[in-house]
């Protein structure tokens, strides 16, 4: 069978899948509740599958594959094990942020610390950083749908993930969940088969290092030097940070039926990721070990182009799949976050009169409409010249843990208006140092909290 027919096959399956099921999620009586949580009823094995969909985004898939490549495990090093690491401290979220029935994190915020103010500030950051988080999605995306479907990589392309996406929200949590269910299933099954595919091409993952410690001995080794050493534990550090703080698990620990399913899902989620990644690494050292003198920067367009040259047809595939499932399934739930965002924290609100039985459906409007806005952005954003993969998941993940790692995990300390002053300047230390320094954004995330930290750790009067 052709190539391009074989590619078309699989794109019409995934979307034809995708549609119906995430179509049955769509609901005639729909509160805000339901919208944004589920109604809180989602039970472990759906939440663990939403969990792991909406963290294995493109960046973790292209880009900790491609990096993989460039820096072997030292690239493991400075993600993999901060980004596991983050899941460590997590099930204290649990009992905390379900101890206050909110619809979101920065609604959280405001409750627990007596500041309006700041509902608007974490929904500001979060609107910002998913903002810029959703440019990769589409990105990876439309470079992965120009190559399967031999479109012309630009707009056209990246604008099937826009309709992908916004069909996939419109439902709510609820839809987001079905279709994170799917684009799990594609990701374990992709990574697996173009894993299996890798290592029929040297025999072993043992023949595959030993080809790498002739050709590029370098990549075996995290700890050449101490400078390297010192980078790789400030970005796993920086990055462990991030995941511990990140409004869109917390959603998910708020949307569990249960506790115990909440805690469930954070107990099974580092077999299913920590597979993922092994697979994920497998593919980093077998595209080395084929091409040891690759340039320094590499896009998702050559990530296509590489495996589908390098792995036999029945791993290539099911890998390029499973980019388009991990883009999708990432850029839905945080479109949903960014829409609550800007429609739920930021605008400001009108309470719902009982003798208006239409207050509802106009909220939940305002909130499609927002979807459609953003996700427009979005796509505006991916089509102009924007820093790397990488880079934009560091940018936008650093503004996440600046603004609710403290919050979240500390205890009040200060009066709302000092814990307010605080974090506003926290927030703009880590922005100034980011773009006018030049210091990496894990770096001046982490000055960013020492910031912070001094403010909240010293005795202070918690005060109203």
């Amino acid at each position: 069978m052709p190539p391009l027919l074989l590619h078309l096959g699989a794109f019409a399956g995934y979307t034809l899948a995708l549609l119906l099921l995430t179509g049955q999620a769509f609901a005639w009586n729909e509160t805000r509740s339901l919208f944004y949580l589920g109604g809180r009823r989602t039970g472990m094995w759906m939440s663990l599958a939403t969990f792991c969909a909406t963290w294995m985004s493109a960046a973790s898939v292209v880009g900790f594959t491609l990096w993989m490549m460039q820096d072997g495990f030292r690239a493991f090093g400075g993600s993999v094990n901060g980004w596991l690491l983050g899941l460590v401290p997590m099930p204290l979220l649990v009992f905390r942020l379900r101890r206050v029935r909110c619809l979101s994190l920065p609604e959280w915020l405001a409750r627990v610390y007596g500041d309006e103010r700041l509902r608007r500030l974490g929904g500001g950051a979060l609107l910002f950083a998913y903002t810029l988080y959703l440019v990769i999605q589409f990105r990876a995306f439309g470079a992965v749908a120009a190559h399967l479907l031999q479109l012309p990589l630009g707009f056209a392309a990246a604008a099937l993930v826009y309709l992908f996406v916004l069909y996939t929200t419109f439902g709510g949590y609820p839809s987001v969940v079905r279709s994170d269910a799917l684009n799990l299933c594609l990701i374990l099954a992709g990574v697996t088969l173009a894993a299996g595919a890798a290592i029929h091409l040297y025999g072993s993952p043992l023949a595959t290092c030993r080809v790498l410690a002739v050709r590029a001995p370098e990549l075996l080794n995290p700890w050449s030097s101490w400078r390297e050493g010192i980078t790789t534990l400030t970005l796993g550090l920086a990055w462990g940070l991030g995941v511990a703080a990140n409004p869109q698990y917390g959603v998910r620990l708020m949307a569990a039926r249960r506790t115990r399913d909440a805690l469930g899902m954070l107990c099974a989620a580092p077999l299913f990721l920590g597979w993922i990644y092994l697979c994920l690494t497998v593919l980093g050292l077998v595209g080395r070990a084929s091409f040891p003198h690759i340039p320094q920067t590499l896009d998702p367009t050559a990530f296509a182009r590489l495996f589908d040259g390098t792995l036999p047809v029945w791993g290539a595939l099911p890998l390029l799949v499973a980019v388009l499932a991990a883009a999708v399934s990432t850029a839905n739930s945080q479109l949903l976050l960014a829409a609550c965002s800007l429609c739920h924290d930021l605008l400001p609100q009108r309470p719902l009169a009982e003798q208006d039985p239409f207050g509802e459906d106009r909220f939940l409007l305002q909130n499609r409409l927002a979807i459609v806005a953003i996700a427009t952005v979005s796509l505006v954003l991916s089509q102009i010249p924007l820093p790397g993969i990488l880079a934009l998941g560091r940018m936008s993940w650093t503004v996440v843990a600046v603004c609710f790692l403290f919050p979240l995990y500390l205890p009040r300390r200060m009066a709302p208006k000092q814990t307010f002053a605080v974090l506003a300047s926290a927030l703009g230390v880590h922005a100034l140092l980011s773009t006018l320094s030049p210091l990496t954004p894990e770096t001046s995330m982490l000055v960013a909290l020492a910031f912070e930290g001094a403010f909240w750790i010293l005795p202070g009067r918690a005060g109203s």
